[in-house]
Formats: C-alpha cells, structure tokens, sequence
C-alpha cells in the first residue's frame, strides 16, 4: 500500500512537470551566449504539440506553431524559432509564450543572454585540463572576475550510442566568468585552454561577449565522436 503512495505520488509530480507546460531544450540558459550578426540564433524547445507558440526579445515578436509529431515518450512537442540577425549584445530577457489546455498562457524566460561569438572547445585530456591545473592558475582565477562578458558551459561525460537531442549531463551550468565558474574542481571545470583562448579572443575584439562550450572526454578516439553514418562511410564493413 505505501508503495502504491509512492506511486501515485511520483506520477503526479511527473504530469505537473510535462503536461503542456512549455520548456526551453536543457542547454538554453540564464546568462548564456548566443551567435551574434551575421549568424541567426536558434531558440528552441518542448511543449504542447501543434500549439501556437511566441517569443519575444528586445521588442521583436516571433510566432510559430510547434510540431505536431511527438518528440518522446510524453507526447511533448518541438517548437523552435531562427532568430534575425542581432548586432547589439545585449543583455535580453527572452520571453516564450504557449497557451495550455485549459487556454492559460504560460510565459518561460531566459534572462540576461548575450549576443557575441559562441565556441565549442572539445577534445581530449589537453582540452580537459582545468584551469586550476595550469601554472599560474592563482592569478588566472582570481583576474576572472574581470572579464563579466565571458561565459562558461561544460558538458559532462556520460556518452551515448545514437544521436540526442538534449544534453544528457550538464556538469556547469551557463555562468558569468568569475573565480568559482573558472576555478571549479580539479579535471572538472573550466577547460584550461578553452579559458584561455576564449579571454584572448574577448580582449582583440574589444570586449565582445564570448561564449565558451566545454565538452572533452580524455583519451577518446575520434572515431567515437562520429555519427554512425559518417563512420560507416570511413570505415564500410568488410
């Protein structure tokens, strides 16, 4: 019987937290970076299926209708919206809108997202190296704080054998540049070089906001961060 509570109770929680309520996909977060002029940003992400979906930023207003066909086991649909070109960095508050079945609308917003150059720094136990490793890293995490334009993501570990969607482990939410965000745990976060390379960057093109991706696994073979139908045509079946 208390099992059966259990149960209940869980599956409960489980439809509060996916029944038509709209969702950003899981790597869309305060303080992140998205791709500058002349590049157009993707905003995507869940919700009720063949809904009329808005999002608003900086006095634009986008519509779209989300997907019709299921996206996972909750019958959740996709909605995605390409963004024009955005020359001014910011910060934006960007607002999404999706009426529910009972004909509320509900409102999700990412705050303070910035406009810049976004890079993905991956690789093996060289890209993995964290900051606090590095010689000199003292200083080099105390000078982060300096730098509140630069921001930091770092993916986990946990891999997967077909292609997905949404980040399967976030080790480091997005985060302003700072000593705890840079400094992080020993082989955990932040990717030495990504840090480095990234803060070079942002002091040649005179501040402009940088976003820095952190996904490396040591010792990995590049084999493994292929598609199966990209490895296969590499490497056919004998």
């Amino acid at each position: 019987m208390q099992g059966d509570i259990y149960l209940v109770v869980f599956l409960s929680i489980l439809i509060v937290q996916i029944d038509g309520v709209p969702r950003f996909a899981n790597y869309y977060q305060d303080h992140m970076v998205l791709q500058r002029e002349p590049q157009r940003a993707l905003v995507w992400g869940y919700g009720d299926a063949n809904k009329l979906t808005s999002l608003k930023i900086g006095g634009k207003t986008y519509e779209t209708v989300s997907r019709s066909e299921s996206a996972d086991n909750f019958g959740e649909g996709t909605w995605s919206v390409t963004l024009d070109p955005v020359d001014d960095e910011g910060p934006y508050d960007i607002q999404v809108s999706q009426p529910l079945t009972n004909g509320t609308l509900t409102t999700i917003t990412l705050h303070d997202v910035l406009f810049g150059d976004v890079w993905l720094c991956s690789g093996q136990s060289n890209m993995q190296m964290t900051v606090r490793d590095i010689f000199n890293a003292t200083e080099e995490i105390a000078n982060a704080e300096k730098y509140p334009k630069i921001r930091v993501f770092t993916n986990g570990r946990t891999p997967s054998s077909t292609p997905v969607e949404e980040s399967i482990q976030i080790v480091q939410k997005w985060s302003i540049a700072s000593s705890s965000s840079i400094g992080g745990p020993s082989w955990t976060y932040f990717s030495a070089v990504c840090w480095l390379y990234g803060r070079m960057i942002h002091e040649a093109l005179g501040g402009r906001p940088i976003g820095l991706i952190a996904t490396s696994y040591g010792g990995t073979a590049i084999e493994l961060w292929m598609p199966q139908d990209a490895f296969l045509k590499c490497y056919p079946p004998s």
